[in-house]
């Protein structure tokens, strides 16, 4: 048995003494029982979140906002029966005795399916969301949101800093405020996701297709020299899962044109091309805090910049096209796009702990690395010089001859072991959505690269147990092969 103390709390204490007793580390939850001993309820981290935000006093007793409607089971039983009641997310399940005493709990974490990604909440966001909460500033006007700006600003070497309301309106903002339009051309990678070239059809220009290296999966500068044109006005290179791009080439092709350089850093916050943080290479950076990137805040994004001009029309178009200085005198057809208080509140959190994050994602490499360097078949991704990538999801190849099995057959196996894989990036040229651009040429490595490829679970709380069970597991089906594909 072990000590379960610290998960029980009276029925009649206050939702601020539930939060004391989940900060001192209690797995997250809190078991309630009345004068008796009885477990009536419990809460979690997140019951206690949504307590507050719909409005309960701190002091208010918890029995008001605790869960009743909760899985247990009896003790004495086998541990497959305790299995059995396994559902959805359930990672902790509470034993009880005839009396309706806690007894144990039972920790599946080690069982339960491990996702692909998955955010690490463990920091100061649960204290500054509560503090935007008490304070009524939830809206994007909240002091969290430049609190938040700023700490981003300053990790980028104090590029002025733009929250947004995602990722992918930090580029459309970029694109719109660059004055890019109709009749414009962007290039883009053919290895991305959809948004990087949906953003340049919303901005009514249109996206060129230019196919990545197998060196390291990002934009190929010969092909990119030979794609401009007179219409081109943009590049978009895009750090795909963490690997920096080739951004001397690209800046070097961008001055010979007079082109913008916008970086699409969604996947790369923290990464290093030649010693610089991407976003800070280009004219414009944009990154997203979508739930499985490095950090998060659910949904939202960042625009950095030195160039004032754009800055201050970013500013602009993502408030409704709004006067900096004259309030509802609107000066462009400008969008939403602001980030709220609560997100900033997260965001903020997440940015004390970006260190401690990449610094564990490097030790997750290190151990994937090791753990399946030697098996026949798999290609590990690529490694450039002078270049640190933070695999912001670790993205193997498959070989099917020397592996023995397809990468599609591997994904299904990893499935039914419950471990969540994903394959690499569709090329974007054959996807239905841009049929009408008519795109021509030639995509070889995007094409193959989206056959062979899939992306390991890979988070910033991901445990190197876990990693190693991972490696070990697809080292055993490489060695059997006797799997039916």
């Amino acid at each position: 048995m072990k000590d379960i103390s610290k998960n029980l709390c009276s029925v009649e204490c206050s939702i601020r003494d539930v939060m004391e007793s989940l900060n001192k580390g209690v797995n997250g939850i809190i078991f309630l029982h009345d004068n008796n001993g009885v477990v009536k309820g419990l809460m979690t981290d997140g019951d206690v979140r949504r307590a507050i935000l719909k409005g309960a006093p701190l002091e208010d007793k918890v029995r008001k906002y605790m869960n009743t409607d909760f899985i247990y089971a009896l003790e004495g039983l086998p541990r497959n029966e305790y299995l059995k009641k396994i559902q959805g997310k359930i990672l902790q399940l509470p034993i009880l005795n005839e009396e309706g005493h806690l007894v144990d709990i039972l920790f599946f974490k080690e069982n339960a399916f491990l996702p692909v990604s998955s955010p690490s909440l463990c920091g100061n966001e649960l204290k500054y969301i509560t503090d935007c909460v008490l304070s009524s500033w939830i809206s994007s006007q909240g002091a969290y949101v430049k609190k938040f700006e700023k700490k981003f600003s300053e990790y980028h070497y104090d590029y002025p800093a733009l929250s947004t309301s995602s990722g992918t309106a930090a580029l459309h903002l970029a694109l719109v405020a660059s004055g890019i339009g109709p009749g414009d051309e962007v290039i883009v990678p053919d290895s991305t996701f959809a948004a990087s070239a949906n953003v340049v059809i919303h901005a009514g220009a249109r996206p060129v297709f230019v196919d990545i290296s197998e060196d390291h999966w990002t934009l190929n500068p010969e092909l990119l020299q030979k794609a401009i044109t007179p219409r081109t006005k943009a590049i978009m290179p895009v750090h795909l899962y963490g690997q920096p791009a080739c951004m001397d080439e690209i800046m070097s092709i961008a001055e010979e044109h007079n082109l913008l350089v916008i970086e699409d850093c969604a996947e790369s916050l923290g990464a290093r091309y030649k010693g610089r943080l991407t976003g800070t290479i280009g004219h414009i950076g944009c990154f997203s805090f979508f739930s499985n990137k490095v950090i998060t805040t659910g949904e939202g994004g960042m625009v950095i910049t030195k160039r004032k001009d754009i800055l201050q029309r970013v500013s602009q178009l993502r408030d409704h096209g709004m006067s900096l200085t004259e309030r509802y005198r609107h000066e462009y057809v400008g969008f939403n796009y602001r980030l709220t208080g609560m997100q900033a509140a997260v965001g903020l959190a997440q940015m004390e702990q970006i260190d401690l994050f990449l610094s564990h994602r490097q030790k997750i490499v290190m151990e994937y690395e090791s753990g399946l360097k030697d098996i026949p078949g798999i290609i590990l991704p690529p490694r450039q010089e002078e270049t640190d990538s933070i695999f912001w999801l670790y993205t193997i190849l498959i070989d099917e001859i020397k592996f023995g099995m397809t990468r599609d057959t591997l994904m299904s196996h990893l499935k039914n072991a419950r471990i969540d894989s994903r394959p690499f990036f569709p090329p974007l040229h054959g996807q239905p959505a841009y049929k009408t651009l008519a795109v021509e040429g030639d995509f070889p490595v995007a094409i193959k690269l989206h056959e062979v490829g899939l992306s390991l679970p890979t988070a910033n709380n991901l445990s190197l147990e876990r990693i190693k069970s991972v490696c070990s597991y697809i080292k055993k089906l490489q060695q059997g092969r006797s799997v039916d594909e």
